[in-house]
């Protein structure tokens, strides 16, 4: 063995035995500083990347979630929000019960006090609940088109009160989850593009033809005349949507057009829709029907039957409408100069030169 050799193992078993008893120590030597500083801050760098990766997965998870959640209850406004409000109203809702007795309250407040929402758009179902109780019922029936996924106006009265009927939307995909939810024995939920030439046929194939207790109507577009052709059922009490933008005075309607979609206007506007509250009073009092209130948020009108609830007066539009002070000429003007027509019923010879013809065989 070489001097060389002996003395490299003996310097290699002093460093060893050296570092090994200052380890003991609770002491090391610079370079076992250094190596440790650097095991420490590869673990640390471990740790923030694997911290990052977490923080990751969870933040997209969350987001996911976030993201069922939304489609579940709609956008930030139509959804969330919006149920919030609903809660917001039902709570006030339940305020009023215990605080007034409705029974001494005049017409529309007795009614319009009892307002709640549970399937309607606002909150219909309480105000439709008592009407119901001040005119009575005949045999619990009723049509509902425009019915949207949650039934619409007759949502509540199928789903806690056991009426039958007839709910049919024009959108295949609200169509899809209105059967679901609605269709049963006595409930016919359906989805169908509705025109003149296929309404009564509706009604008729539905077993809903004859007297009902409720007819609701929101279809954004053609309305009018929809109701102006629907004979095959008579129905005591009617909702329908009006077109509030219109203002209380014009007698106005959008001309019939079997394919009309609101949304092919709105980049001139979105209030070219429907018809004005004053041009659904007119064809009330064409068919035998009077206007008796509009709920709150102004949105939905009522009507009653002539023979249904004589004590129950009627109202004007201009008396009734949500914002009767409002101009609604530049509305007009804006319509008029983008060129897109509008029957208006207070002009000679409306609405039959503008009145379409059915045929009897329009889509089914």
């Amino acid at each position: 063995m070489s001097a060389g050799s002996s003395a490299g193992r003996l310097v290699a078993l002093y460093t060893a035995a050296r570092a090994q008893l200052l380890r003991v120590m609770g002491l090391a030597s610079r370079r076992d500083i250094l190596a440790a500083q650097e095991r420490i801050d590869k673990l640390l760098r471990e740790h923030q990347s694997a911290a990052e990766k977490v923080a990751h997965l969870v933040d997209r998870g969350l987001s996911e979630r976030l993201s069922r959640l939304e489609t579940q209850l709609g956008s930030q406004t139509r959804g969330m929000d919006g149920r919030l409000r609903h809660v917001a109203r039902n709570v006030q809702s339940l305020v009023r019960h215990a605080y007034l007795d409705q029974t001494a309250l005049p017409f529309p407040q007795n009614v319009l006090s009892q307002r709640f929402h549970e399937r309607s758009q606002n909150e219909e179902d309480g105000i439709t609940l008592a009407l119901i109780k001040l005119v009575g019922e005949t045999n619990r029936r009723f049509v509902e088109i425009g019915a949207g996924t949650n039934g619409g106006n007759s949502g509540f009265l199928a789903e806690h009160c056991g009426w039958t009927g007839l709910m049919v939307d024009g959108s295949p995909e609200r169509a899809k989850r209105l059967v679901a939810r609605f269709g049963r024995p006595g409930v016919r939920a359906r989805g169908a593009w509705i025109t003149i030439d296929n309404i009564n046929q509706l009604v008729i194939d539905s077993d809903m033809s004859g007297e009902i207790d409720l007819l609701s109507l929101d279809i954004d577009g053609n309305d009018f005349w929809i109701w102006r052709e629907l004979n095959a059922c008579s129905p005591r009490m009617v909702i329908l949507e009006f077109n509030g933008a219109f203002g209380p005075e014009r007698t106005v309607t959008v001309p019939y057009d079997a394919a009309f979609d609101r949304a092919s206007f709105k980049t001139v506007t979105p209030h070219y829709y429907g018809a004005s509250l004053a041009a659904f009073e007119w064809l009330g009092r064409t068919k035998g029907y009077r206007l008796i209130l509009v709920e709150p948020r102004g949105i939905n009108a009522y009507f009653l039957r002539d023979d249904v609830g004589p004590d129950i007066p009627a109202v004007s539009a201009a008396a009734v409408h949500p914002d009767p002070t409002k101009d609604a000429q530049p509305l007009f003007t804006r319509i008029a100069d983008a060129k897109l027509p509008l029957v208006d019923l207070d002009s000679p010879g409306e609405p039959e030169a503008s009145a379409p013809v059915s045929t009897g065989d329009g889509p089914r």
